[in-house]
């Protein structure tokens, strides 16, 4: 195979550098490390060897380690292009192109409207996701948009001349959970007066999105699993078993894995459920897509924004994400009438004056203190509104992410997620 390889590597310190290689195998190991300077150690340890063929086959040589995609772990895997690969805290992507030149075709066009860096990462990362075989598991806070992603991997995926069918697992009546989704023969239980099919065969040869997987009952969930492992299902009241192509997405507002280790959803069902993971960034932590958003909502109410309502839009902490904003912005086109074509900051008065977000200079305690305290002080709160997520603090900073490892170095702050503090200081 004449075709380059490309490697992009993300460091723990989140630094990112591309590596080019000509020839096959590929061999991560300690020779490796010493020649490129990783910085993460275990990464050293791992030795992985990647051979050239339709996939990528990754092997750990080193007994103990283990390779991540999404939630997943194993000692070797075979996987396509483009797919995030975790090992020890060294994040690795391999590229049958050069990564740093967008390709003309790489359209990102997408009903789930986005312009921050966080979104197009995210979106990238759908995209790539799409086009393989593997299950994809959405977790975000409510009204962040999951069935509208789940809906535009189905556009981008091979599926997408079949049907896409989205059932909200949290809203099916215990009782008819079964028949939703796997269908009923006629005489099953009283009032089955005709057959009827079910989700998963409504979805042949497209994809099924199940929203709020999570409250699907534990007898459901072993017919789920069922269906995943051979493609299998029993209809209510039948006797025969039924085949069924589907692609499933899955969702949840609560961590899935939580759940499993709380005992109410089975843990292999899970493995299946979560070959690929994408944590959805909240609104709060996507100020560019608030006023991105916002504009869209009041155009299709007749209205603009003045610059200054827009300024509170964006400083408002949106707890019901993109649901929320769309209701306000509705509510706020129906206050101000047919006549008014500009929304002011007077038709927003409904809204809670307690902002969070971007607003933490509003909270700093009037005084003067040092520069560089002051610095730290935004720091530790903005990594404790965004739960201990750099990604979001950095975004809620207006920095980079990279500047923000710096600036947590340069400043000693330490300590697990959302518990950060100074390291033998104090503020």
């Amino acid at each position: 195979m004449n075709q380059s390889i490309f490697l992009q590597v993300r460091d723990p310190s989140g630094e990112v550098r591309y590596l080019k290689f000509k020839e096959f195998p590929v061999s991560i190991g300690t020779s490796y490390v010493d020649a490129q300077g990783l910085r993460d150690t275990q990464l050293s340890a791992a030795a992985l060897v990647v051979e050239s063929r339709e996939a990528w086959i990754l092997k750990s040589t080193q007994p103990g380690t283990l390779i991540e995609v999404g939630d997943l772990r194993f000692p070797a895997i075979e996987i396509p292009f483009e797919i995030p690969l975790k090992v020890a805290d060294t994040e690795i992507i391999f590229f049958l192109r050069d990564p740093r030149k967008p390709l003309a075709s790489d359209s990102l066009e997408s009903k789930w409207l986005t312009r921050a860096p966080e979104g197009i990462k995210l979106l990238h990362e759908l995209k790539k996701s799409s086009q393989t075989k593997l299950s994809i598991y959405l977790f975000g806070e409510t009204g962040t948009g999951k069935e509208v992603l789940a809906e535009q991997i189905h556009a981008w995926s091979e599926r997408v001349a079949g049907p896409f069918i989205a059932i909200n697992c949290g809203a099916l009546a215990a009782s008819l959970a079964e028949s939703e989704l796997f269908g009923h023969i006629k005489g099953a239980y009283t009032g089955a007066s005709r057959d009827r099919t079910g989700a998963f065969l409504q979805a042949h040869h497209g994809t099924l999105f199940l929203d709020e997987v999570g409250d699907l009952p534990t007898e459901l969930q072993v017919k789920l699993l069922r269906f995943l492992e051979c493609g299998e299902i029993r209809p209510v009241g039948s006797d025969r078993l039924l085949r069924a192509d589907v692609r499933v997405i899955c969702a949840t507002h609560k961590p899935l894995l939580k759940l499993v280790e709380e005992g109410k959803f089975r843990q292999d069902l899970y493995y299946r459920l979560a070959s690929i993971t994408v944590d959805i960034p909240s609104l709060n932590a996507r100020p560019e897509d608030i006023k991105v958003l916002s504009t869209r909502f009041a155009k299709e109410g007749g209205k603009t924004i003045s610059e200054s309502t827009m300024k509170k839009l964006q400083g408002n902490h949106w707890a019901g994400n993109v649901r929320e904003l769309r209701h306000a912005l509705e509510r706020a086109c129906g206050i101000a009438g047919p006549r008014e074509t500009i929304l002011n900051e007077e038709h927003f008065n409904f809204l809670a004056q307690h902002r969070e977000g971007l607003n933490f200079a509003e909270k700093i305690v009037p005084g003067i203190c040092k520069l560089r305290d002051m610095e730290k002080v935004l720091m530790l709160r903005a990594l404790k509104a965004s739960n201990g997520n750099r990604t979001r603090a950095s975004a809620l900073l207006g920095i980079a992410r990279s500047t923000l490892f710096d600036m947590m170095k340069r400043y000693r702050i330490v300590g697990p997620r959302s518990v950060y503090r100074v390291e033998e200081e104090s503020i």
